[in-house]
């Protein structure tokens, strides 16, 4: 019996299975059982924390801004028989929100711009320069054409010189601000033709800063429309928006120069005593919501004006190119925003500027980034339209998003649809926030900012894991003794049976 019980307790050593037969029950043991419960349970642990979400890179896509690659309807039932007839060669009336053609008239010929070529000028030293930067006059001013008589190494701010090239549509300071970014007018022109076409413009060439082209040069021409969508992107620059809204600004004297006081050439913003006859009847030139822009007069352009006017959330850009007469061409802009105003508005179908959503981020210092829209995204609707059966739908980048974000990056779009299901507009979905690299956690899923919270549930874990392991223990060491106990209790009873009947009958 003793022997038994030796050649049992190798068994159990070895890892075998040891069996037994006490009182009709069956105890089985195996100590292979305990390592593969380890082992899952590290398993299982080691999934907890890979499965915090690291994900699998290799389908990643490069998180470009590549469109929505749609076409879309017109949200508007535009009707240009309604439009009043203008005087100017060309012209045009968009909704400066959604971008909506309202009514356009050789809006596509090539036409000299005159001084509205300006506007890209001012935009471009905005977005290069700081407005306080001084700048020291390279040359004598060009007497030619409009000018605030800058002489040579006289020093004014970059914000002195755009108010200048804005408001009293002066070449030389249009010239200076050209030269201080690039050496040259010449040069400076490349700048602006790029900037442009990042407007949208499609037939545009600007040869010079000033828009001065006394002889109707081909290699300086711009359009109508092309006008229209650089004004609506000028127009979103804040301190643009701010200086074109100016009626008059005062340059300081200088070392050498008395003081400048310059006047807006935009009537509409504030002429009430003179008028001006729209659409047969006389009224003051100042209209209602007029925000800005442009001027421009050449022998070779005639009259031309840009205006912006605004009601409400509705804002709308005219174009008008070779009007007969300088009144002529507030006229054709003012009969333009009568028009628009008229019969269309714009319907604000989301916010910019406001935190809409979140996205997951991998292997940055946050896991998530707040998105919104750059801009309002908006629906030009006639004015019966009120809005119903605008729906919207977010279409989010392909692929991963990787740390680090910029603020501002191109995320997706948020799309319109009209009542029928087809879409009318569209706003890019930008990162709100900028999400920098996180450590090394961060390309297991797990984020700068979840570490402490990461940290906590692995201590949890480890404790409940340990909690578990001495239940375990104690369980087993309980187990034993019981068994230990049966066996004494096996071998008494034995014994006391065979010391009752030694002959076994």
């Amino acid at each position: 019996m003793m022997k038994a019980n030796a050649s049992a307790k190798n068994q159990v050593r070895k890892g075998c299975i040891l069996t037994v037969d006490l009182n009709s029950q069956t105890f089985s043991l195996k100590r292979s059982k305990d390592r593969l419960i380890k082992f899952t349970i590290y398993a299982l642990m080691m999934a907890l924390i890979l499965t915090g979400g690291a994900p699998s890179f290799a389908d990643e896509k490069n998180n470009t801004d590549q469109g929505p690659g749609i076409k879309l309807t017109p949200s508007a039932d535009i009707n240009w028989e309604d439009a009043p007839v203008i005087d100017g060669t060309s012209g045009i009336v968009i909704d400066a929100g959604s971008g909506e053609i309202l009514y356009a008239k050789n809006a596509y010929e090539r036409r000299d711009p005159a001084s509205i070529t300006k506007i890209v000028t001012a935009l471009v030293a905005l977005e290069t320069l700081d407005m306080d930067q001084k700048v020291t006059v390279p040359l004598n001013a060009d007497e030619t054409g409009t000018n605030i008589k800058l002489k040579k190494g006289e020093v004014l701010t970059v914000r002195q010189l755009i108010y200048a090239t804005l408001l009293e549509s002066a070449n030389d300071a249009a010239d200076t601000l050209a030269i201080t970014i690039s050496g040259s007018v010449e040069n400076f022109a490349q700048k602006m033709n790029e900037r442009a076409a990042r407007c949208g413009a499609k037939d545009t060439n600007f040869s010079n800063a000033s828009g001065l082209n006394t002889y109707g040069s081909a290699a300086h021409v711009t359009t109508a429309y092309d006008i229209a969508m650089i004004s609506r992107e000028a127009m979103n620059n804040k301190d643009f928006r701010k200086i074109v809204a100016t009626e008059e600004y005062t340059i300081p004297a200088t070392e050498l120069s008395k003081e400048r006081i310059m006047k807006n050439t935009n009537l509409c913003l504030y002429e009430e005593k003179k008028t001006v006859k729209v659409n047969g009847k006389e009224r003051p030139f100042k209209y209602e919501g007029a925000t800005g822009i442009k001027t421009g007069y050449t022998s070779t352009a005639g009259n031309c004006f840009c205006g912006s006017a605004v009601r409400g959330d509705t804002e709308l850009i005219a174009v008008s190119l070779n009007s007969t007469s300088k009144e002529q061409r507030f006229a054709d802009v003012m009969a333009l925003w009568d028009y628009g105003f008229s019969k269309y508005y714009t319907y604000v179908a989301a916010k910019g500027k406001e935190n809409l959503d979140e996205l997951r981020v991998w292997q940055g210092e946050k896991s998530h980034v707040a998105v919104g829209l750059s801009e309002d995204l908006d629906i030009t609707l006639n004015k019966d339209h009120k809005g119903g059966g605008i729906t919207v739908e977010t279409v989010k980048n392909d692929g991963i998003l990787k740390a680090p974000v910029e603020k501002g990056q191109s995320l997706g779009y948020l799309i319109a649809y009209n009542e029928d299901g087809d879409p009318v507009s569209f706003a890019k979905l930008v990162a709100m926030e900028g999400i920098e690299k996180g450590g090394i956690l961060s390309y297991i899923g797990i984020a700068d900012e979840n570490i402490l919270t990461f940290i906590i549930g692995v201590v949890i874990f480890l404790i409940i894991l340990m909690i578990i392991r001495i239940m375990m223990v104690r369980y087993r060491r309980k187990k034993k003794k019981r068994r230990k106990a049966e066996r004494e209790r096996h071998m008494r009873r034995k014994e006391w049976q065979k010391e009752k009947n030694p002959f076994g009958n």
